[in-house]
């Protein structure tokens, strides 16, 4: 089903496609400034010595589909924040609703967090929707927090605890989840 792998330099080209891709970038609070595919192959390279990053290509039955991070990492306080997009639409509709269960599990289980933190630029309603439906409680609102588009957007801040997160209901064992993630 779902495979989690680390990106290699082979995955700039199509990460960059990606990452300027008009429906992904969109709701991204930074875009990029003269996109290349050595940059990219360079950013693969850097981000690999950061403690504070961890990334995956996401696969749906050995295809590539999307990409998955978790930023600001903290080993001492154990939070962090995650980001993730599906490139193709007709593979957001089919699969988005099953990746929070890998997604979740793999920040308490496989990192050890105990707080996830995300941010979500107003106007993904649909993302936000789906973070009140999973009832990740709502911290607030970052008002004017991004500038992008030549105005300012407010953020969206929501949280979740290991705690809460294990009381939530489980489309797969966690051993199935963890099992994705190819370190």
């Amino acid at each position: 089903m779902f495979r989690f792998r680390r990106p290699t330099a082979d995955d700039a080209e199509m990460l960059l496609r990606w990452r300027t891709e008009p429906s992904i970038t969109r709701f991204m609070f930074t875009d990029l400034e003269n996109p290349d595919v050595d940059r990219q192959r360079a950013w693969l390279a850097a981000i690999e010595a950061r403690r504070d990053f961890r990334h995956f290509i996401i696969e749906h039955e050995g295809r590539p589909i999307g990409y998955l991070s978790y930023s600001d990492i903290d080993w001492v306080h154990l939070r962090c924040s995650s980001g993730s997009y599906i490139a193709e639409e007709k593979d957001r509709r089919k699969l988005a609703g099953f990746l929070h269960n890998f997604i979740m599990d793999y920040c308490y289980y496989g990192m050890g967090m105990n707080k996830i933190v995300n941010y979500f630029m107003e106007g993904n309603d649909t993302v936000i929707r789906i973070q009140r439906v999973l009832k990740t409680r709502e911290v607030g609102v970052l008002r004017q927090h991004v500038h992008k588009y030549g105005r300012f957007h407010d953020v969206y801040v929501f949280e979740t605890l290991r705690s809460e997160w294990e009381g939530h209901i489980r489309l797969f064992p966690r051993e199935t989840t963890l099992a994705a993630f190819a370190e």
